[in-house]
């Protein structure tokens, strides 16, 4: 099986060398929830995502040679956002060199990811390339979720609250929702944008659109529930969406509810069960929610109060912890100095992304709620590809308003 994802890495490397950038990257973003895939799967002491995030940077470097042709204020949050996620590695280096350059390879990864769509994507139909490519990229997990909850063959046992999570060949639940979720995203904005004439590829869209959101259901994530719930209140409120798609998504939600109503309600019901028992007062301890992040949260934060040195509290020490909050992770690894820089970073998307033209702006405010909901729950700053395609496709919103005169 090791063989797939070195086919993978050296095809983007050959579509690297004789067709350019764009038509490398394009490989790289239809293929890399396979190479996902084979997390467990190592070259030395890297997985194989890891080799990818070494690659991105040797392979679209000449991106950084263009960095003149953006906005000087979407570069400067970018580089804000590095020096934050940076702050503290040199300690790191000291004590965990080989972990302190995957984190830094990371964080030029995320700087990259600011620069690499806006610069590469100047025509309507090269950003209509890669929404296509994200869509086929979420064919595969999406694919596996489903054929596991048909057959009840699992490849990968994960449970949460008793609930059995669908996550195929993934670690976690996380992979699955990612990209069932951009594939939901990328769907809904292709059909915004592009509007296809052909009804048969309008109807496989919505297919794709509603597996994806099936198969992020089948990982039982909360996080998941509540993006999606954002997504549909946004959608509502700030979408022009045609009345056949209303009318197709009253049909759809009415025959869920009728066939699997009880079903899903139950599982969601349970999803949320320390939540809910903690509401009524069956359990006391709020820390117990959230899948007990309140215990790890207050463990590291009692660490970071009365055991971390006075001057790590200010500057970090560079080395990741699982805190599964973001903000409590830029806290530990780069000190107060970098909290306030994040936290100055993402104030300054949120002010960015209200000056997108306002027949888009919706989908700039689902990429930035989605990523600080997961800023609550998880550790958002170490997935590069993630943050590549969030705070990439927001820049292309807010710089590239006229790739999306089809609107």
């Amino acid at each position: 099986m090791i063989i797939f994802p070195i086919f993978i890495l050296i095809t983007i490397v050959i579509v690297r060398v004789f067709k350019g950038m764009f038509a490398a990257f394009l490989v790289l973003v239809a293929t890399k929830s396979i190479m996902d895939a084979f997390w467990d799967v190592r070259i030395g002491p890297l997985s194989f995502s890891s080799v990818g995030g070494i690659l991105m940077p040797v392979l679209f470097y000449p991106v950084l040679l263009k960095i003149k042709y953006l906005p000087s204020k979407w570069i400067s949050n970018a580089k804000l956002l590095f020096i934050a996620y940076s702050f503290g590695l040199l300690f790191a280096f000291t004590v965990k060199p080989l972990e302190s350059l995957e984190i830094l390879l990371i964080n030029i990864n995320i700087f990259m990811g600011f620069l690499l769509i806006p610069l590469l994507v100047d025509h309507s139909y090269k950003f209509q390339k890669l929404l296509i490519a994200i869509i086929i990229s979420g064919i595969f997990p999406i694919g596996v979720s489903i054929f596991q909850f048909q057959t009840g063959i699992v490849f990968r046992v994960r449970e949460t609250v008793g609930l059995l999570r669908y996550v195929g060949f993934y670690h976690d639940a996380f992979p699955v929702r990612f990209y069932g979720l951009f594939t939901v995203f990328s769907c809904i904005l292709y059909l915004f944008v592009f509007k296809p004439k052909n009804k048969f590829y309008t109807f496989i869209l919505i297919g794709l659109c509603t597996a994806a959101l099936f198969s992020v259901y089948l990982v039982f994530s909360k996080a998941a529930i509540v993006i999606m719930c954002l997504w549909l209140l946004l959608i509502l409120l700030f979408l022009q969406v045609k009345l056949k798609y209303i009318f197709f998504l009253v049909v759809f939600a009415l025959y869920i509810y009728i066939n699997l109503g009880d079903v899903i309600y139950d599982n969601i019901q349970q999803l949320f069960r320390k939540e809910i028992g903690y509401n009524d007062g069956t359990y006391k301890d709020i820390k117990y929610t959230l899948a007990g992040r309140g215990y790890i949260w207050n463990d590291l934060w009692e660490f970071w109060l009365n055991e971390q040195i006075p001057i790590f509290q200010w500057t970090g020490d560079g080395i990741n912890r699982p805190a599964h909050n973001e903000f409590l992770r830029v806290l530990l690894a780069n000190g107060i100095i970098g909290l306030v820089l994040f936290s100055f970073s993402i104030f300054r998307s949120i002010s960015y992304v209200f000056e997108i033209n306002k027949k888009t702006r919706v989908f700039g405010l689902m990429l930035l709620g989605m990523f600080l909901i997961d800023s609550l729950g998880l550790t958002s700053g170490v997935y590069y590809y993630y943050n590549i395609l969030v705070w990439g496709i927001i820049g292309l919103l807010l710089l590239k308003s006229d790739l999306l005169e089809k609107t």
